[in-house]
């Protein structure tokens, strides 16, 4: 029964340490910040009423074209994908080597930066390790590659998306 009030009593104690209405009236603008769920102010934050919203659950707020993403994960689907970020639009494959060009292995990073559908919004990174006296050498870029790779990606985002009219 000791050990029930001694919990009792330092529950107490530490819930009373705090309250609700601790936050200070900004001095120069006279305004008071409402909390956020990471953060003292839910301007800079998440806020818990936007996490459980259940009114706007049909609306998906997302930085990346979804016509971008399907188009990227197709033609980089011909190597190991290490790493996917859909809300960031990032994805990173591992280090592959083609059958023809056996000396050499590239890895490719893909980054989508809009949520249109225009040729600006891709920025694609290869980057190439050559093999030389049995190890890699140092890692460089490609950019005709890099080129050929964002073009191939645009081409088949605007097929997905004339397609998707059908």
């Amino acid at each position: 029964m000791k050990h029930v009030i001694r919990l009792f009593l330092i529950l107490l104690i530490i819930s009373s340490c705090s309250s609700i209405n601790s936050n200070i009236k900004n001095p120069l603008t006279g305004e008071k910040p409402t909390p956020g769920l990471f953060s003292r102010d839910s301007k800079k934050g998440i806020s818990l009423n936007e996490i459980l919203d259940f009114k706007n659950k049909n609306e998906i707020n997302t930085n990346v074209n979804a016509y971008l993403w399907r188009a990227s994960l197709n033609i980089l689907s011909f190597a190991p994908l290490i790493s996917t970020d859909a809300l960031g639009g990032t994805i990173i494959t591992d280090w592959y080597v083609n059958n023809k060009i056996k000396n050499e292995r590239i890895k490719v990073t893909a980054f989508i930066k809009t949520a249109e559908l225009k040729s600006n919004g891709i920025s694609v990174k290869v980057h190439v390790q050559k093999f030389k006296d049995g190890s890699w050498s140092e890692t460089f870029t490609n950019k005709e590659l890099e080129t050929k790779i964002e073009n191939n990606i645009l081409n088949e985002a605007r097929n997905l998306r004339i397609n998707s009219y059908k």
